[in-house]
């Protein structure tokens, strides 16, 4: 039996040994794949100025098998199961152009700043167009809208505020006065020539600006009607201005010889574009601005608003072609027309020149009397009532002796003067 044992032993090792070489040989021949590169745990050893970093790769993508071949090295002739390799990194200057390696980094918004010296380099980002860096420098964002700070309302001493009120007060009633006066003459003398039209027209508006001015200060607390009288203001100075405007219209046609009397307009029509287009440039303006007339303390004009824009470039563009027709009118000859009204021509000169003298007046009027109530100055107070008693003679002198009626009655009665005293 033991001899039985063994024999079977030895059957079953020589039967291995006969299949396994057969097994081996039935086994496939696999060729060895290199992996991707990898760098090993190593870094670059420099920030800038070129470094360097070791990458590793091996041959097990796939292992070799069988009688497979291993991989070949970049040579392309070595065999090996691993290959080891030097590659360069952070290649940019160091201290010249150290932005180059960051503003692809920098948050939107911001640009890189070179703050780099010769010993190390600094970029810097920055935010631009108004935004600002966050905290953790990441973001550029829009600062919150920062609340404007009130301007604080001007005040007087009681005694100032006073003297302040009856100077204004005063000042318009001596405009009102000298200009009455001469509304009240022409119509006495039943003078209503088409450019007397125009001036009373312009003498109309301008007594109503200051008939309104003459409001007391309390108005300000009804807000209503403190707003009504910062609107009626602005409309009557606004007219005002625009009859200047078609007086020196009135003037250019006759002085250029472009009609022979009476201008371009009647009195009607002269009348109807006068307060039409004043009415208006208002208008659209309050459609706008509607909520800015009148103020906090004083119903004039504000001059801290849009409104404000809308005040004073339709009154310089009315200003600008005033001086322009004036100008034209007196620049060159022109050919005479026949059967020409001479002392309307006369006139016309005289208002050429008058209306030099007028409209920068009153302009100045309007601009100092508005500073003067915003900023409560009481110097400016003063001016403005001594421009207004000046505007007020101005206008009565020349519009009583620009008209060639009145001059003709003016003559007469010095006639009449001297033949009394020879008697």
């Amino acid at each position: 039996m033991r001899a039985l044992g063994l024999a079977g032993t030895l059957l079953v090792i020589s039967a291995a040994l006969i299949i396994q070489p057969a097994i081996t040989e039935a086994a496939e021949d696999v060729d060895g794949g290199w992996t991707v590169w990898s760098l090993g745990g190593n870094s670059c050893n420099a920030t800038c100025g070129t470094g360097y970093y070791r990458k590793l790769r091996t041959c097990s993508n796939p292992s070799p098998q069988g009688a497979g071949q291993q991989c070949l090295k970049q040579d392309g002739v070595t065999r090996a199961l691993q290959e080891i390799s030097i590659a360069e990194c952070n290649t940019h200057p160091c201290a010249s152009e150290p932005c180059l390696e960051y503003a692809k980094n920098c948050p939107e918004y911001a640009i890189c700043e070179d703050k780099s010296d010769d010993t190390r380099p600094n970029p810097v980002c920055k935010c631009t167009m108004g935004y600002e860096m966050n905290k953790a420098k990441t973001h550029c964002l829009r600062p919150p809208p920062t609340t404007p700070t009130p301007r604080p309302i001007p005040t007087l001493a009681p005694e100032e505020k006073t003297v302040a009120v009856v100077v204004s007060k005063t000042a318009s009633t001596v405009l009102i006065v000298f200009v009455g006066i001469t509304l009240t003459l022409f119509l006495l003398l039943r003078i209503m020539s088409p450019d007397r039209v125009i001036q009373m027209n312009m003498e109309i508006a301008i007594i109503s600006a200051h008939i309104c001015l003459m409001f007391p200060p309390e108005t300000v607390q009804v807000e209503i009607l403190c707003r009504i009288i910062s609107i009626l203001i602005h409309f009557f100075f606004t007219a005002c201005f625009m009859f200047m405007l078609l007086e020196s219209l009135h003037m250019y046609s006759l002085v250029a010889y472009v009609v022979k009397k009476d201008g371009l307009f009647t009195r009607v029509q002269n009348t109807l574009i006068g307060w039409g287009l004043s009415a208006f440039i208002v208008l659209v303006t309050m459609s706008f601005e509607y909520d800015n007339y009148g103020g906090v303390y004083h119903c004039w004009l504000q001059m801290d608003k849009p409104l404000c824009t809308g005040q004073y470039i339709p009154i310089i563009a009315i200003m600008i072609i005033t001086f322009t027709l004036i100008e034209a009118a007196g620049a060159a000859d022109y050919a005479p027309l026949k059967e020409v009204d001479k002392s309307q021509r006369l006139s016309a000169r005289i208002s050429q020149r008058s209306n030099l003298i007028i409209m920068p007046l009153v302009f100045a009027s309007f601009v100092i009397g508005m500073l003067s109530e915003y900023e409560q100055d009481l110097a400016l107070y003063g001016t403005f009532s001594v421009l207004n008693g000046i505007v007020g003679g101005v206008i009565f002198f020349f519009h009583c002796t620009g008209n060639q009626q009145v001059r003709a009655k003016m003559v007469r009665c010095c006639q009449m003067l001297k033949r009394r005293r020879r008697r």
